[in-house]
């Protein structure tokens, strides 16, 4: 076992044991309104955006300093990475700019160094987006300082392990500016969610048609996010033409499904089934949140088997949750058959949208996490069309409450 293995191994472990009780606390935490006004830079996704932005222009000025100082050539760095680095954007519109740009020697920064500061928003901001359009609330109590301190934590030492391992030139540089970015990133967005709105009419997806809506949104960003790391994050804009087109369908379809969300804000809820699988995505995110990153790289670094159970033991307590709080809705009165219904109704469900995962885990493409990508949105929508299904057939409990763990809140 290396070094970079075993250190992934405690973090995960660190990560799982130690972020769940923690997570799992602060969605139990209760809330109060937010007097303040909630503008829309308030919100994570306009951040995100922000920070994509800021990525490409990095990448841009990184371009020229490469095709105006190296010539195109980097294989002063290219020993230090992977294959299917440093593929340079160098048309004539890049030659042109690089031409005309002045002093391109003090770009050389923006190489392996840069991005280091700009990784941890990004993917912290990018799940919390996902976590804001499922219900603003749970966004909010997944922002208090103890959940953002671990995940920015867990996160840091998950790229600070992957750095070390890949040992550059700029490796002690890059772990100072990880190390700097972990401590703004994690005060930044605590000071972001504490101006998260927490009214009764934030809430999240209440039918199937806004649980598909959210499922398409997510499915969307995360393509879009996919490509930006095989192309800006790989310091490869060459291959930016490459994603275009999936990333120009990926733009219409979640401008498309945010705006349908928005639309349909208001409406009436699901039934059981579609409240359990709801609750179950709600508690999901949740309680991945601190693990998400270690896992991800457990995976290509570390082991395979540590990574699946440690996936599967917050799968477990994550479905824990949401049962037992779904089951809590119910009204005392026939809950028992109540529950036998939606059970069977949600193991219908389960088993129909793990084929599909399987089956978008077979999909070929270029990265594991593309199959990941295809698997969850594959099993979100079976799922949610199994539920829909199920809970026309089967009566509505009298009491049933709101969907997406809105009565988690003591």
């Amino acid at each position: 076992m290396t070094g970079t293995s075993a250190a992934l191994h405690a973090t995960v472990t660190v990560s799982v044991l130690a972020g769940t009780p923690v997570t799992w606390r602060a969605i139990r935490a209760d809330l109060r309104d937010q007097p303040n006004q909630v503008r829309r830079w308030h919100r994570p996704g306009w951040w995100l955006a922000v920070v994509v932005a800021l990525l490409f222009v990095n990448q841009v000025m990184f371009t020229v300093y490469a095709l105006r100082v190296r010539h195109g050539d980097m294989s002063y760095l290219g020993g230090y990475v992977p294959a299917g680095w440093f593929e340079l954007a160098d048309g004539p519109a890049m030659k042109w700019l690089a031409g005309h740009t002045p002093a391109p020697q003090l770009f050389a920064v923006c190489a392996l160094r840069v991005p280091s500061l700009l990784e941890l928003p990004l993917g912290m901001l990018a799940y919390l987006t996902i976590v804001n359009w499922l219900d603003p609330r749970w966004y909010r109590r997944l922002t208090t300082p103890a959940v953002i301190a671990l995940t920015s934590a867990s996160y840091s030492i998950t790229f600070g392990l992957i750095e070390w391992a890949m040992h550059t030139a700029y490796t002690m540089q890059d772990l100072v500016l990880r190390a700097v970015s972990g401590v703004i990133t994690a005060l930044a967005v605590i000071r972001l969610g504490r101006r998260a709105p927490v009214s009764p009419d934030a809430v999240g997806p209440r039918s199937a048609t806004d649980l598909l809506a959210f499922a398409a949104s997510t499915a969307a960003l995360g393509y879009l996010i996919l490509a930006l790391y095989d192309s800006v994050l790989l310091y490869s804009m060459g291959r930016v033409d490459d994603h275009l087109p999936g990333a120009a369908v990926a733009a219409v379809v979640l401008a498309g499904s945010r705006l349908a969300a928005r639309r349909r804000h208001g409406a009436a809820p699901g039934g059981a089934c579609l409240d359990a699988l709801t609750t179950g995505l709600s508690w999901w995110l949740a309680l991945f949140l601190i693990p998400a990153l270690a896992i991800r790289y457990e995976l290509g670094f570390g082991s395979r088997l540590f990574a699946a159970a440690a996936g599967l033991l917050v799968i477990a307590a994550a479905t824990i949750a949401a049962m037992t709080e779904v089951y809590g809705r119910l009204p005392v009165t026939g809950r028992a058959e109540a529950a036998r219904r939606w059970s069977l109704g949600l193991a219908v469900a389960a088993l129909v949208a793990a084929l599909a995962a399987g089956f978008g885990l077979a999909v070929p493409a270029n990265h594991s996490e593309i199959h990941l990508l295809w698997a969850a949105a594959l099993f979100v929508l079976a799922a949610t069309l199994v539920c829909a299904a199920w809970d026309r057939r089967t009566p509505a409990p009298a009491e049933h409450g709101m969907p997406g763990g809105q009565g988690c809140a003591p």
